[in-house]
């Protein structure tokens, strides 16, 4: 019995020091992510590249060239337009996640992109190097 308890205070404190770490970068917030997809795809919108590039995480290393190279290829395979306008309609669903030193947080949102109402999702990210965008993803 006696054993059984000392793994289970080894363990209790191996978490902690697991959840300490992790808290180290901060958590993403649903908030933060809402404002980051908002403010890129309103950036996409206005064919802003330099400053949707700027709201990625610096890690990532996306230029503006990046960006309008995505919306170059998005646009010839489904037609997606994004300087038709590009609204967020709702949000569809969201996971989380973290590890040592880092915090994701990802949504799924229907996004009108002209006429024309999609799924993409955004992943934001917050490490001890910074907070910003790691991923954009076209779904349908």
């Amino acid at each position: 019995m006696k054993r059984v308890v000392s793994i289970f205070v080894l363990l209790a404190v191996l978490l902690v020091a697991a959840m300490r770490l992790t808290a180290c970068a901060g958590a993403v917030t649903r908030e933060e992510t809402q404002a980051a997809s908002e403010a890129l795809f309103a950036a996409l919108s206005k064919e802003d590249y330099e400053a949707a590039a700027a709201l990625f995480h610096p890690e990532t290393a996306t230029t503006a060239d990046n960006i309008a190279a995505f919306c170059e290829q998005l646009h010839s395979q489904t037609g997606l337009d994004f300087s038709e306008g590009a609204t967020i309609e709702r949000y569809t669903g969201m996971s989380t996640s973290a590890s040592i030193g880092s915090s994701h947080y990802e949504l799924t949102m229907k996004v009108k992109v002209g006429e024309t109402t999609a799924t993409f999702r955004v992943e934001v990210v917050r490490t001890d190097n910074g907070f910003g965008i790691s991923n954009l993803h076209y779904d349908s």
